[in-house]
């Protein structure tokens, strides 16, 4: 990796990991979905894809028809669900290469039914319901006619039938959750009465997997425990108080390269906006990441990096391809020295959270926006 200036570190073992603690938890046979949208949550398509074959998984879920079709090619037999919009345009290329859909209105349903008719082919949808997060979601009251419709369909098979929770993560007040799940099990009933009857019923993300297995049905969707980070700290705290033996692992280091150090002297002022001073005089190095590689501004001044297993603070401004860390405190700190900006080294860690908090975000956001073009290295 030397030849590499930043990179993101993917681990299989703590993926394997994670895959195998979160099947442990499923009650009955569902189906374990891995969901590797946005860049499998900034960790790398292709990596967390290929380590998630090997630990057995046939089932995957992207946002997006272009990762769904990468997958094809390295998965010829895999279930392989988008769970985004899909373009009138590419329904061909999702039919021809049995990707299934995620549709939700008679618009969808109709257009896939001319495109299996035109390619004599039976497409593959998944019918997504409303039940309170109130994104995209075919209404309770919409149902009977889309069940109309999709009885007339020739050419479109109801692979599935979804729902996506609001506040599953809210593990101290489930009210909410627990009304969207009676109103999943109202639309389920719906579609029964009119001779429907998906193979995959799904509404179980993460936390519904750790917490709470009434939702399991016949396929769970692991996001973002699957890449070893928590839902929510409240899922974290309700696991552990339940004793389930989750130890979920984090997959992901973040890494770059010292490019320079310098001697400072005190009172120095610090890059753009001359925001920071050097309070003593010392040392600064250059670390050639920022806020293109995915690296937040609002880290500006706030975060700490790892060098040597020693913390540096960030100094002043985040650039667009650079930072300014204090290494003041390292012993012998060279040029193209390891810079842990998330992850472990000796001693300390950083962690996604932590970031999250510096950033006002949460942990999802730290992760998926790692630049794509940062190579992924399976480790």
């Amino acid at each position: 990796m030397k030849r590499h200036r930043t990179w993101v570190e993917v681990s299989e073992r703590a993926l394997s990991h994670n895959i195998d603690i979160l099947r442990s938890l499923l009650s009955g046979e569902p189906r374990f979905c891995a969901v590797v949208k946005a860049n499998a949550y900034g960790h790398g398509l292709r990596e967390v894809a290929g380590i998630a074959a090997r630990a057995g998984v046939d089932a995957f879920a992207v946002d997006a028809i272009d990762d769904a079709l990468v997958l094809r090619e390295l998965f010829p037999s895999a279930l392989i669900l988008t769970l985004g919009y899909t373009m009138f345009d590419r329904f061909k290329d999702a039919l021809q290469n049995n990707i299934h859909l995620t549709l939700y209105d008679r618009e969808g349903i109709e257009y896939a039914q001319s495109v299996g008719r035109e390619l004599a082919k039976t497409f593959p949808i998944h019918l997504k319901v409303e039940t309170g997060t109130m994104r995209q979601g075919a209404l309770l009251s919409e149902l009977p006619d889309l069940a109309l419709v999709l009885s007339r369909c020739d050419r479109v098979a109801l692979a599935g039938v979804s729902t996506h929770f609001a506040n599953l993560e809210d593990a101290e007040n489930p009210e909410f959750a627990t009304y969207q799940f009676s109103e999943f099990e109202r639309a389920l009933s719906l579609l029964s009465e009119h001779g429907l009857a998906p193979t995959y019923v799904h509404c179980a993300c993460s936390a519904g997997i750790v917490l709470y297995p009434q939702t399991h049905k016949s396929l769970v969707r692991a996001g973002i425990s699957l890449y070893g980070l928590w839902s929510s700290e409240l899922v974290e705290i309700m696991g552990r108080r339940l004793n389930l033996g989750c130890e979920l692992k984090p997959v992901l280091a973040w890494k770059s390269r010292v490019a320079q150090v310098k001697p400072v002297n005190m009172g120095a002022p610090i890059g753009y906006g001359l925001t920071e001073v050097m309070r003593r005089s010392g040392r600064l190095a250059i670390v050639p990441v920022g806020y293109w590689d995915g690296y937040d501004r609002l880290l500006s001044s706030r975060a700490d990096v790892l060098i040597k297993g020693t913390r540096c603070k960030v100094m002043g401004r985040v650039c667009m391809n650079m930072i300014i860390v204090d290494v003041s405190q390292v012993p012998q700190v060279a040029k193209e020295d390891e810079v842990v900006l998330l992850g472990t080294d000796g001693r300390h860690r950083v962690s996604a959270e932590d970031l999250a908090r510096l950033a006002q975000t949460v942990s999802y956001e730290v992760v998926s926006r790692i630049n794509p073009e940062l190579p992924r290295m399976i480790v």
